[in-house]
């Protein structure tokens, strides 16, 4: 049997619910390294020492024969509590920067899958490049998957992108869209932004164009998004980034810059090298977005848009299985 560990934000349990699953919910809203200030450091702290002896509770519960980390704050108790134990224990680093979870894994001797060739600082011989697995999806009729995703609008005859600015919608990426798009209304692009916008955002954007652009929401099924969309524009999220990749959609990639170790811009430059995509970085000349975001739509009927199901997941298991076997093996 599989059991699932989550933190207690509420986000991670509505993807958990959207899959039918009920995970170990620990305690802990976040890690104490990156906690603002200090009052949210010590409560996150406390919610540390909590989280220990929960899970310490579960391992002498459970017979645990392998523990499989994916990084960020939900997987500094795990990590500490196998190993502490003698746990074999994988950590598939998604991003190209490996992650301070992913380091400490490192130093200490755990086995490490990379999302791309590269996994740094780590040096080749201290990663294996697994890829991102990702979920799986049907193709759908384009005029069937846009009904669904717009309650009914008119399907549109122009290119359709779709706009990817994450689970919070990021306003900054909307606001540079926006500048893109007034010099280039001779396009008469239709955009599908996705992800759930402030008023502010919903409002500016829709007072500049009205009738092409339409906000999706949260969506736990990309099936009809991916489906629909042309081409896209999006932050450098590995998740997004290798489906992206595996729908083979032309893309514009705008890295985060305040993402930690600098990561997106990380994973945009490996898109970039393996993909139909251009990467712009916000300090980088605005005419260079333009630039970019034309040559993407000049792509367009460059490639066969369809989704390819990788073997990421079956590369990642045989890792598990393979770092397994020789960890019990070692245990005698």
């Amino acid at each position: 049997s599989i059991s699932f560990v989550c933190g207690s934000r509420p986000m991670e349990n509505e993807i958990y619910a959207s899959r039918g699953y009920v995970p170990l919910c620990l305690p802990l809203s976040g890690s104490p390294f990156g906690a603002p200030g200090f009052v949210a450091c010590l409560r996150r702290w406390k919610e540390a020492v909590s989280s220990w002896f929960f899970f310490r509770n579960f391992l002498r519960e459970e017979e645990c024969d392998c523990c499989v980390l994916f990084g960020g704050y939900v997987s500094f108790i795990p990590l500490l509590a196998c190993h502490i134990r003698g746990i074999p224990t994988v950590v598939h680093e998604q991003n190209g920067a490996a992650g301070k979870i992913t380091r400490l894994a490192s130093r200490l001797g755990k086995t490490v899958a990379s999302g791309w060739n590269v996994c740094r600082p780590l040096k080749p011989g201290r990663f294996v490049s697994t890829g991102i697995p990702v979920r799986v999806f049907e193709q759908k009729k384009r005029g069937d998957a846009w009904n669904r995703l717009t309650k009914g609008k008119p399907f549109p005859k122009n290119n359709i992108i779709g706009v990817l600015g994450g689970s919070l919608m990021s306003e900054r990426l909307i606001q540079l869209l926006g500048c893109v798009v007034q010099d280039m209304e001779s396009q008469k692009l239709t955009y599908l932004l996705l992800g759930e916008p402030n008023d502010r955002i919903r409002d500016d954007f829709f007072t500049q164009h009205p009738e092409n652009a339409v906000f999706l929401g949260r969506q736990w099924d990309m099936s009809d998004f991916y489906s629909v969309i042309d081409a896209a524009v999006a932050r450098g999220g590995a998740s997004t980034l290798s489906e992206l990749m595996a729908w083979k959609i032309p893309s514009v990639i705008i890295p985060w810059r305040e993402a930690a170790d600098n990561h997106q811009e990380m994973n945009a430059e490996c898109f970039v090298s393996m993909a139909a995509g251009e990467m712009w970085r916000e300090d980088d000349p605005l005419d260079d977005l333009r630039d970019k975001f034309l040559r993407v739509l000049r792509n367009i009927n460059e490639h066969e848009k369809r989704f390819s199901e990788g073997d990421e997941s079956e590369r990642l298991w045989r890792l598990i299985s393979s770092s397994t076997g020789r960890e019990i093996n070692y245990r005698g």
